[in-house]
């Protein structure tokens, strides 16, 4: 059993060195058969250690893959790059009105964020202030699932 479990690691070295070398060495795969046969190993071990190989791994122990978490608020650290998008989307005027309401601590950055996507979704482009009224009620005012309606004020509840 010695044996064997040092011939696999004999090909397992050569092939990890094979595959360590430089790329202008020549092609991978005759490196392998080349340091192989030099080492008196032949296809039937490698398909052995690709075997073993194999039969160590557990997928049922893997975990899987799950993506990582996203912040729902920015990181104290971070700042916002105000880019041609939110230009296109909001009139300096209104992008004022909305970092005054960010620096007087009326909205928090994460709002901040959310105000500016649903913007980005409105057609009716620059946003000026006057406009900001029904943008501000549909994010702040209704949590969770805002909505293209006319307003909560308005009466409207059917989605545009």
């Amino acid at each position: 059993m010695e044996y064997e479990r040092d011939r696999l690691k004999h090909l397992l070295i050569i092939l990890l060195e094979a595959l360590a070398a430089s790329p202008e060495s020549g092609d991978v795969q005759i490196r392998i058969l080349d340091e192989t046969a030099a080492a008196g190993l032949d296809e039937d071990d490698v398909n052995g250690l690709l075997d073993w190989i194999e039969a160590q791994w557990d997928p049922a122990a893997t975990r899987p893959w799950t993506p990582a978490r996203v912040s729902t608020s920015p990181g104290e650290g971070t700042f916002r790059h105000f880019g041609s998008e939110d230009s296109a989307n909001l009139s300096g005027a209104s992008l004022g009105y909305l970092l005054r309401l960010l620096t007087e601590k009326q909205i928090d950055r994460s709002q901040l964020e959310e105000l500016l996507q649903y913007a980005s979704y409105l057609s009716v482009r620059p946003i000026e202030p006057m406009d900001l009224d029904g943008i501000l009620e549909q994010v702040l005012f209704r949590p969770g699932q805002p909505r293209m309606t006319g307003g909560a004020s308005e009466g409207f509840g059917s989605v545009h």
